[in-house]
């Protein structure tokens, strides 16, 4: 099949845009030919997948996202595709990779009506009906069963076009049979001293991933344990903010922001627990990423993941509302436990729960829709 994948643009470090590339080579593996459409690429763009950048040009971002929107149709008018599979929600998709939360629950119910009157909101209201509402044919690609009940109450989208992927996590993450002497070598290398309490942050949108949260958790830990904590955050965004808030709080010697890192896997193997106390996700493949690395795993139950933390008892997960309140007492707590059980219960979630297989997954949805056939199961 001749498929065109669109992305409103990449960067190499964001999670949405790594698994569009991953969706992408899982296809062309299998022998069909992809197309990558999108307004903008960062960083060196692939050898075995063609990518057009389509020229969008507006004074805001959902400016150009419409004409996006716009500009790919009229190229896909001139082009032969079996299917159109999205990673950004507008007119036209065959098919929708929903990686983003519902964008109606956002603006009504965290959000006042002026914010529904603006240009911005009822543009990506109308690009998300586009996609959900009952008379698309869209078929819709869902990564945690968190996100069925927000779409279906605003767009009563209907049961047979929603359609539940497992995780796809990297098995490069999971601890490694040396564990103890790879974390050793790794921490040396990161000049970790061995009493050093690290807690680590991966995530590029620092506000949401609520990396401020973390920073006055860290102020707030008991001042035996404070004493020896350092937080690090891997990722790309403007630290500034974050800085000063440390500074203010007397805990910015303690605090490193990495930047964008390939090396995650050798964090989490350095790290002592990992935070992750966003305000939304619709996922968050990184929290099984750190359970198969061996971390406890402190979690806000908006996270579309939190419910493997919580079944598998490999850390603990707060409520959004109390996150604030709630953080560095839970920090504290899961730092007492003998860091031993965590691992264990890392062998046991990989040996019992089916993490890896998002890729093929979606690949045979694609398949067997491009073929006519019936869709795989729905979500419920």
């Amino acid at each position: 099949m001749r498929l065109a994948f669109t992305l409103f643009h990449y960067f190499p470090y964001g999670g949405l845009e790594r698994d569009m590339l991953a969706m992408a080579r899982a296809c062309v593996a299998r022998g069909h030919q992809v197309t990558i459409y999108t307004q903008r690429w960062v960083g060196d763009q692939p050898d075995d997948i063609p990518v057009v950048i389509v020229p969008a040009r507006a004074l805001t971002n959902h400016g150009r996202a419409r004409a996006f929107a716009q500009q790919f149709q009229a190229l896909r008018a001139q082009e032969t595709l079996d299917l159109v599979i999205g990673f950004n929600k507008m007119p036209g998709l065959d098919v929708y990779y929903a990686a983003d939360v519902c964008f109606a629950q956002k603006a009504y119910e965290e959000r006042g009506w002026l914010y529904r009157l603006s240009g911005r909101s009822r543009h990506y209201l109308a690009l998300e009906r586009a996609v959900f509402a009952p008379t698309s044919k869209t078929q819709i690609l869902l990564i945690s069963p968190a996100q069925v009940a927000p779409f279906q109450r605003y767009y009563q989208t209907p049961d047979e076009r929603l359609h539940l992927l497992p995780p796809g996590i990297k098995r490069d993450r999971v601890m490694p049979a040396d564990y103890a002497a790879q974390r050793q070598q790794w921490r040396a290398t990161f000049g970790l001293s061995p009493d050093t309490f690290l807690m680590l942050m991966v995530g590029s949108d620092f506000r949401r991933k609520g990396l401020a949260r973390s920073i006055r958790a860290l102020a707030d830990l008991p001042e035996a344990l404070r004493q020896r904590a350092q937080l690090w955050v891997a990722g790309d965004d403007d630290p500034k903010a974050f800085i000063n808030l440390a500074q203010t709080l007397g805990v910015s010697k303690q605090l490193k922001v990495l930047g964008a890192r390939d090396d995650i896997a050798q964090l989490l193997w350095s790290a002592d627990v990992f935070l992750h106390p966003a305000h939304s996700e619709a996922a968050g493949a990184v929290l099984l990423e750190a359970m198969v690395a061996g971390l406890p795993v402190i979690t806000t139950d908006v996270c579309g993941y939190a419910h493997y933390v919580a079944q598998q008892q490999q850390g603990r997960v707060i409520t959004a509302a109390m996150a604030d309140q709630q953080l560095a007492a839970v920090v504290a707590e899961v730092a007492a436990c003998d860091p031993q059980l965590w691992r264990q219960r890392a062998r046991d979630f990989i040996d019992s729960n089916d993490i890896f297989s998002m890729m093929d997954n979606a690949v045979d949805f694609i398949e067997q829709l491009g073929s006519g056939k019936s869709a795989p199961t729905q979500a419920g």
